[in-house]
């Protein structure tokens, strides 16, 4: 028997006749469900004692009667075409009636109360949060093999020595006034004491995090879009390489983001935008926020002042927010949006001031961060990382004498200003290549170049990449800007209710308005890769709301003209070679190889950075101290003799120097470097205090008390100040002045430091000696 096999043609049109019944059968099943449940819902029952009120009304909420009506066309509508067919909804022309009259309801099958589960309980943000976990795992396995991996860079060594510092017990992370906005410190102390220190736990902790800030993402984009774009652009946030790369940093961006994204979300929630529910218009004069909607104000700004503890710049949307709330909400909510961003914020500035006594409102780097965006040498300055060359910029204002951290944060931001005002048209055209900056499609490196994680994981190498479009962002941006143009679907594809439209421009202008001031926010300071990612999200929800409805969208010649344009101007540094910082790679494997232990392999990686840039003073800054801290002290001095060469005036320098030549029996060559440390920088209270103990070594007493009192007068917040005064006020025999000093200096000093001890061991002698001559009588007495 010969078999015909059917053709292309005969299958691809079998498979969409099958797919249209499908798609028939599962539309007449949800319509008649529906149905039913707003007979019931309207119905007199013994049961229930009383009808259900009108729809118009429910509690405390005024929901507008066209929303009603055009909910009930729409089922109407879709009942009608099946009316014209002849067909009752839920079976064909031959099937007997599943209901006749007075058979009462037909029983409902365990498949459709599954049906019905999955209906009221949205599924999609489950997806998306697992989606954007595998991927962000992934990522984290695929980098293990990165010899940076485990190792802290840039940023994250000071983040590592805070937090390690509260696990321990210390919870307001020591004496001093925070450096950094604090809450990540914490958030990773909190990892320490639960997961442990292990990066790889550390970092499967931050990809939960990133995916639930993808979760809110979907959220807000379907009470402004519906379910459809809402999952269109948490799917571009999940999948968005930049995103998945700082989710796998120890760095701040993962906190903040989510912090901001709940903010947002908690504001749409309280202006009762989108939701289960037609959304509620503006109260009306004289009309007060419910409870519910007074919580929400409260806790999105209790959100947004954890934001600002973690990066400062979302302060500057507060005024943007708060604007915002008044108008769509009333007053009162936007005083209670303020009060919760004002709470975390006063934690902090309480802590600076009881425990440090000095006045911060959150951290003391913003003075150098504002400078180094804002200086006529801004493409060194932007360069910067922590080491020998930041080292050397921070350490100006103490050379003059300025210590305390409010002040040298307002040395710096004066100079900044100094600059916008003394030469306009510089810094025009200085923010001009930053606003160019912000909109590339590149991703600008602030310390360290996330291209270069291309070539350990193969998807990161597919979601990041330049060739003619800068991916993602080059991509990703410009549909968002096409979304502005077109007239995407109000009506969500998963059922949920059309958004009111006065709702949706709301919503949008919220978001609008905090991706507006928060750009403003990174052109004041620098816009680099990780600076930028906070308006990411805004961005992929614009996206997402296009992606949604790109059929219907892209027949409009407003929306294909902007797509173009926005095309172009997102990649216009598409064929522009990627900032190139050759030595920047051979110097985090070298501080990588360090902190590991492996000394020689990070000296040789110091030499190739040292060979990539030799005027760049950090390898050999580097190499000095590895070679000071093994006791190679000729190296040692032989390294920084050359480093002075490249900065004669690094006054911290000298003072290495010194201390080399010192312990090189050059007592001589050591004193000549700190007096000319002192004579670069008159504060420079470290040199003071080892010219203080040279002579105090030699019994020059009188020499030494001179160089003792500066030192205290110009550093008093040095420990090593206090040491060298209390030596000299023994060696006096003052002794309550020393026993004063000693023990200012184990107050200032690091536990278990060597100082620290030597202080101790002092004190101790001095305590020991106090109570044998109480015990010994009086001279002269039997």
């Amino acid at each position: 028997m010969e078999v015909s096999t059917p053709d292309l043609a005969e299958v691809v049109r079998g498979v969409r006749e099958a797919g249209r019944a499908a798609l028939r059968l599962m539309l007449a099943r949800a319509a008649e469900s529906a149905a039913l449940r707003r007979a019931w819902r309207g119905s007199k029952s013994p049961h229930r004692g009383a009808a259900r009120p009108s729809p118009r009304v429910t509690s405390r909420r005024h929901v507008a009667p066209g929303a009603i009506a055009e909910n009930f066309a729409t089922s109407a509508g879709g009942t009608a075409r099946w009316a014209e067919q002849g067909e009752p909804r839920g079976g064909s022309r031959s099937d007997p009636d599943p209901s006749p009259a007075g058979a009462g309801p037909a029983p409902r099958s365990r498949g459709s109360a599954a049906i019905r589960w999955a209906r009221r309980f949205d599924l999609r943000p489950l997806l998306v949060f697992a989606l954007a976990y595998a991927v962000r795992l992934l990522y984290v396995v695929q980098i293990r093999r990165a010899p940076y991996f485990d190792v802290p860079l840039v940023d994250g060594p000071n983040y590592f020595r805070m937090a390690t510092a509260i696990a321990a017990g210390s919870l307001t992370a020591g004496r001093e006034v925070f450096w950094q906005p604090p809450l990540y410190p914490y958030f990773l102390a909190l990892l320490f004491v639960t997961v442990g220190t292990r990066m790889e736990a550390i970092y499967a902790v931050q990809a939960a995090v990133g995916s639930l800030s993808c979760v809110f993402v979907y959220f807000i984009g379907r009470r402004l879009f519906g379910a459809h774009g809402a999952l269109c652009a948490a799917l571009v946030t999940a999948f968005y390489g930049p995103l998945i790369h700082f989710d796998a940093q120890p760095l701040i961006p993962v906190l903040h983001i989510v912090l901001i994204l709940g903010g947002l979300l908690m504001l749409l929630r309280a202006a009762g935008i989108g939701g289960a529910a037609p959304p509620i218009g503006p109260i009306p004069p004289g009309g007060a926020p419910s409870a519910r909607s007074r919580r929400r104000c409260l806790g999105a700004g209790v959100l947004w002042g954890l934001a600002a503890t973690a990066t400062p710049n979302i302060l500057l949307a507060v005024p943007a927010a708060a604007w915002w709330a008044w108008r769509r909400i009333r007053a009162a909510a936007a005083r209670l949006f303020l009060l919760g961003v004002v709470l975390p914020i006063v934690v902090v500035t309480a802590r600076n001031y009881f425990v440090a006594g000095d006045t911060v409102l959150i951290s003391s780097n913003g003075g150098i961060n504002f400078y180094v965006g804002n200086n006529p040498d801004y493409d060194r300055t932007i360069r910067l990382r922590p080491g020998g060359e930041f080292e050397r910029l921070a350490q100006e204002p103490e050379n003059i004498g300025i210590v305390k951290a409010s002040a040298r944060s307002s040395y710096f931001a004066s100079r900044a200003w100094q600059f916008l005002r003394g030469y306009p048209a510089e810094a025009w055209r200085l923010y001009i290549r930053k606003a160019k900056d912000l909109i590339a499609g590149r991703e600008i490196p602030r310390n360290q170049d996330q291209y270069v994680y291309r070539g350990f994981s193969p998807l990161f190498a597919l979601l990041v990449w330049r060739f003619g479009v800068s991916f993602p962002f080059g991509l990703v941006a410009p549909l968002a800007v096409a979304s502005a143009f077109a007239r995407a679907r109000d009506t969500a594809t998963s059922g949920t209710p059309k958004t009111a439209p006065e709702g949706r421009r709301d919503g949008l202008g919220l978001l609008l308005l905090y991706a507006a001031a928060y750009a403003l926010s990174i052109l004041l300071f620098f816009p680099t890769d990780r600076y930028r990612l906070p308006l990411v999200p805004v961005a992929a929800l614009c996206a997402g709301n296009l992606l949604g409805a790109l059929r219907s969208s892209l027949r409009r010649p407003q929306a294909i003209a902007a797509l173009a344009f926005g095309l172009v101007l997102f990649n216009l540094d598409a064929f522009r070679p990627g900032e190139s910082y050759p030595e920047e790679e051979a110097l985090n494997k070298a501080y990588a190889l360090r902190m590991k232990g492996r000394m020689e392999e990070a000296r040789d990686a110091y030499l190739q950075a040292m060979a990539l840039n030799p005027r760049r003073i950090d390898p050999y800054n580097s190499l000095a101290t590895m070679a000071a801290e093994q006791g190679r002290w000729d190296e040692a001095a032989r390294r920084y003799a050359d480093l002075l060469e490249i900065a004669p005036d690094f006054a911290d320098v000298r003072r290495s120097l010194g201390e080399a030549y010192l312990a090189l029996g050059r007592k001589a060559d050591a004193r000549r470097e700190w007096e000319t440390a002192v004579n670069l920088a008159p504060g420079e209270g470290l040199a003071l205090a080892d010219l203080c103990l040279s002579y105090y070594d030699d019994d020059v007493i009188a020499v030494a008390e001179a160089y003792c009192e500066r030192a205290v007068a110009v550093r008093p917040d040095l420990a090593e100040t206090h040491l060298a005064a209390g030596l000299v006020a023994r060696a006096q025999r003052r002794r309550d002045r020393a026993r004063a000093e000693l023990m200012e200096a184990v107050r200032l000093f690091p536990a278990n430091s060597a100082g620290r001890r030597r202080a101790e061991d002092v004190l101790e002698r001095m305590r020991r000696r106090d109570e044998r001559l109480q015990s010994e009588p009086p001279v002269g007495v039997p």
